[in-house]
């Protein structure tokens, strides 16, 4: 896991606009933070995809999947 914070460049929402989200890690939970403010915040609880669930935030389950799907790329290749 990783232990500093970093960036991810996602296009969220499909609209060809890619977001630059900064993930800060504490243990098994990601804050993510768009343009300053508070997006989301993820908690791993297993492995793979499912295993992350949102804990703060009011995320669309398709922009979640992509967040996990991404973050679990980045972790991995880690």
């Amino acid at each position: 896991m990783p232990q500093e914070a970093f960036h991810l460049e996602l296009d969220l929402f499909d609209t060809g606009d890619h977001y630059n989200l900064l993930l800060i890690p504490c243990n098994n939970v990601f804050f993510v933070v768009s343009n300053n403010e508070h997006f989301i915040t993820m908690v791993k609880n297993g492995k793979g995809t499912d295993a992350w669930e949102q804990q703060d935030g009011q995320v669309d389950d398709e922009v979640f999947e992509k967040l996990a799907i991404a973050l679990g790329g980045y972790i991995d290749n880690l």
